[in-house]
Parts: structure tokens; sequence; C-alpha cells
């Protein structure tokens, strides 16, 4: 009889990067690696909170835009600007999603982002990203996740070219 014995697997653990490490890792991501993947994510994460998000989650997101509005200052824009999309991502239920956020919003706060950040935007910009958060608002609340999720896109495809203009 031939006797087989099945060599026991790694360790998940044991391939899999500290934790740590990882998160050190991913606080080194520049700008542009951060709006790329927010791309990729954000109009995914408008369209879920259309089909999961609950009445109260749909006013929350309507509410943050509105007080985003209706700031004077750039500073009082952005932190509403990251409740705002912090609350589409809440909206979406998905935890993954959410902490995929966090960890983009901690990013968002490093001085490399926020240097290119308060450079390009003046009232003109922060006028046309209320317009754009607008229409996103709007197909939420709609509940037309197809529309979101490209409202979404644009936004984020105009944020780019402001802050990376070719």
């Amino acid at each position: 009889m031939n006797d087989m014995r099945i060599a026991p697997a790694a360790s998940p653990a044991a391939d899999t990067p500290d934790l740590i490490d990882l998160l050190k890792r991913l606080m080194g991501a520049g700008p542009m690696d951060v709006l790329t993947v927010r791309q990729i994510i954000e109009p995914q994460a408008a369209a879920a909170a259309v089909s999961n998000g609950s009445g109260a989650d749909l006013q929350a997101i309507r509410e943050a835009h509105e007080a985003a509005a209706a700031e004077a200052t750039l500073e009082g824009f952005e932190r509403w600007d990251a409740v705002l999309h912090g609350r589409i991502f809440a909206a979406s239920r998905n935890e993954l999603l959410i902490n995929l956020h966090e960890i983009l919003s901690v990013v968002r706060t490093k001085p490399a982002w926020l240097k290119i950040k308060y450079a390009m935007v003046n009232d003109a910009i922060r006028e046309k990203y209320c317009r754009e958060h607008g229409a996103i608002v709007s197909a939420i609340t709609m509940r037309n996740a197809q529309a979101a999720h490209e409202a979404m896109k644009r936004h984020l495809t105009s944020v780019s070219r402001d802050m990376f203009p070719v």
C-alpha cells in the first residue's frame, strides 16, 4: 500500500504581508495613485448606494452635499466633501468598500495631496465640484445606478484633470 501523505498547506498568514507593513506602504501612495484607485471604485460605490442605501442614507448624502455647497471656505468645503464621499460609501453597505474608502481618506490628508489640492482649488473649481456633486446626489436619490456611476466617473475625471493637467 502506498502511503501518501498530504503536506499541510502553508498558513495563509505566512503568505500574506504583515498588515502593519501593508498599511505603511499604502500610506506612501502618491496622489495620482490614490485618484486612479478612486476612479475605479467610487463609481461602483455610488451605484451600490442606489441599490443598498436606505432613505436615511440618501438624506444624509443630500445633507452633506448641501453643507459642502454652503461652505464659504475651502477648508470647510473639503471637510464636507470628504463627508459626502464617505456617506456614499456608507450607503453602499459594503464593508470592504467602506474600509477601502477609509484608507484612501487617510492618504488624502497627507501633505502631498493637500498641497496639490489647495494649489488648484479656487471658487470656480469649488462651484464646479458642487455642480458635479449635485448630479451624483440627484442620480443616487432618484435611484438611478447607471446615472450615479456615470456622474461619479465624470466628477473624478474632472478632479483628475484639475489636479494633474496634461
